[in-house]
């Protein structure tokens, strides 16, 4: 059967038209893409349907040795006839934050593939590419089952990719040009698009989706070359590329200050990359220990602790991914069509509040940490003192921060970090890309599945925590669904049909569907106008009774176009790069 496989394979490949499935014993199935076979497993869905999964397929050359640090290379073929891959692996090198222990390794270019497995008359699967969160530093496609999303007839691909210096590392005077981790992913959507056909998946209709830092990677790729070639639809979940904790400051200091942690002193750049490429001298635990340590001052006290992030590239890149600020790929006009979804949970700034809440006393001394760094003024500007009165004022009516104001600490926090950055990058969005429908949302939702919020013991402040819709869309394994109190389920089958759908049509409630008309609700998207302060963010509202809102969050975000009118903001993009 291989045999007719490969025979069948090389003659038909090339048009896409092939799909192997072979079951062999009573789980596993065997696919032939363009690097090999792969054997993945059946398993049932919760709903008591079959289908496939297909975990820990390379899609990289591992990139280890003199491989660290640089843009990926693919995998031409397996080393074996056929490749298991039945189980997940490594994520890439990383201290986990609940538990702080250190886990994954640097062969960690490894994707999935789920897909359901009854057939279909109907044509190929409409794709959905899933980029994980963690702050371009933790986090993995490891546990995130897509279950109640292939319910729905998709196909759902999640990918690991490199974090912290393994992908983000700058040291463009030795050909180490930044945006590693980015071209993993960029690669790993290559693959996709090659091989998706033989899993029954369409590659003219796939859907990149993230959260968080996986969300501002997808905005990325929106602006990039290989926009609308290697995906179609967008969905940004918590994340957009204009947030304040996305670019690396000054990633030139950044590179020497680590070597100078692990103890090579010199600055000769090639003496800097060969000491970094050492196995032997620089051990994965000694970079991560050097997270914290190479941030300055200022980066401590007035951003998220995420030294490496995205740059923009150096112009003699020779395998750009990003070369121009932000600002400037935001406001190009682009009449290519991408409908797109960008949203946000309604407390965002919860996941922020432990360290918040530890740090009380210091933060009522030193509110000025919260006035956004791409406000033009020096640290140690006066102005400063008075921008941070202004916000007292606002959040907290002029008082000393108290444990009854944690929610008015929320809401700093969420805008600091999140809403207005996202709120303002989907008026441009409207704006310079009027073609592009675009749906926002903010899910409001809690309930029995809001883990994190129960983890950080905030279960009395109002609203959804930063992450918590990600345990309504993907499941857990181990864990089942089927015991779920009756409302989150109603919730888990919502979100997942509201995301299938837009992946499907472009449109997540389409007219005259069941669905729709079930939900009582239609998610219209937002309308443009020819200036930015004109723009009004039509928004769904994701809750036990959807709704739409018009300009949700209205006064804080009105609080803060006031001070931005005062202080033009700086591009935060443009502090990783000379220009």
């Amino acid at each position: 059967m291989l045999a007719k496989c490969s025979r069948v394979y090389a003659n038909q490949l090339q048009q896409g038209a092939f799909r192997c499935f072979n079951k062999m014993a009573s789980s596993q199935v065997k696919v032939q893409i363009r690097q090999g076979v792969v054997i993945g497993r059946e398993d049932l869905l919760p709903n008591g349907e079959t289908y496939h999964s297909f975990q820990g397929v390379p899609y990289a050359v591992p990139p280890i040795g003199d491989l660290r640090f640089r843009s990926p290379i693919p995998l031409e073929s397996f080393d074996k006839p056929a490749l298991d891959c039945t189980r997940e692996r490594d994520p890439c090198h990383q201290r986990e934050p609940l538990t702080n222990k250190i886990l994954g390794s640097e062969d960690c270019l490894h994707l999935n593939v789920f897909a359901p497995a009854k057939p279909t008359t109907a044509g190929p699967l409409p794709v959905m590419v899933w980029i994980h969160g963690g702050g371009f530093l933790f986090g993995s496609s490891q546990n995130t089952l897509p279950l109640s999303l292939i319910s729905e007839d998709v196909i759902v691909v999640t990918l690991n990719y490199r974090l912290g210096a393994w992908g983000f590392l700058c040291l463009p005077e030795e050909g180490i040009w930044g945006n590693a981790g980015l071209k993993d992913q960029r690669l790993a959507l290559q693959w996709v698009h090659d091989n998706i056909a033989q899993f029954n998946g369409d590659p003219n209709n796939i859907t990149l989706f993230g959260e968080s830092a996986g969300a501002a990677s997808v905005h990325l790729h929106t602006m990039a070359s290989h926009s609308h070639k290697l995906f179609h639809k967008a969905i940004m979940q918590s994340g957009t590329a204009n947030m304040e904790w996305v670019f690396q400051q000054n990633p030139e200091n950044k590179v020497r200050r680590l070597c100078e942690l692990l103890g090579c002193q010199s600055r000769n750049t090639r003496d800097m990359l060969h000491f970094l490429q050492s196995h032997d001298k620089v051990k994965p635990e000694e970079v991560l220990a050097c997270n914290l340590p190479v941030l300055t001052a200022d980066e401590r006290r007035r951003g998220l602790p995420l030294a490496f992030g995205p740059v923009i590239e150096d112009v003699s890149s020779t395998d750009k991914f990003l070369s121009k600020p932000v600002s400037e790929l935001i406001k190009q006009n682009n009449t290519a069509i991408m409908p797109t979804i960008i949203g946000y949970n309604s407390a965002e700034g919860m996941a922020m509040m432990v360290n918040a809440v530890r740090k009380l006393e210091e933060i009522n001394k030193d509110l000025a940490r919260f006035v956004p760094r791409n406000i033009p003024l020096p640290t140690d500007h006066t102005e400063l003192k008075y921008l941070a009165e202004k916000m007292r004022e606002f959040y907290f009516n002029g008082q000393q921060i108290t444990y009854d104001q944690l929610d008015a600490m929320t809401n700093l926090l969420s805008d600091y970090h999140f809403v207005v950055d996202l709120q303002q990058a989907a008026k441009l969005q409207v704006q310079y890309k009027p073609n592009s429908p675009l749906y926002c949302y903010r899910f409001d939702y809690t309930g029995g599945r809001d883990l994190l919020k129960r983890l950080f013991h905030m279960e009395s402040l109002p609203g959804a925590c930063h992450a918590d819709e990600l345990n309504y869309l993907f499941q857990t394994p181990r864990i089942d669904s089927r015991k779920f109190a009756e409302k989150d389920k109603l919730i888990i089958k919502r979100l997942s049909a509201l995301w299938t759908n837009f992946a499907r049509y472009g449109n997540p409630t389409p007219a005259e569907s069941d669905f729709t008309r079930d939900l009582g609700c239609v998610w219209t998207p937002t309308n443009g106008a020819a200036k930015e302060e004109n723009i009004s963010l039509d928004c769904f509202i994701i809750d036990e009774e959807c709704r739409m809102l018009r300009n949700p969050d209205s006064e804080r975000i009105e609080f803060w176009k006031e001070i931005y009118q005062r202080y033009p903001p700086l591009d935060y993009s443009r502090t990783s790069a000379k220009l």
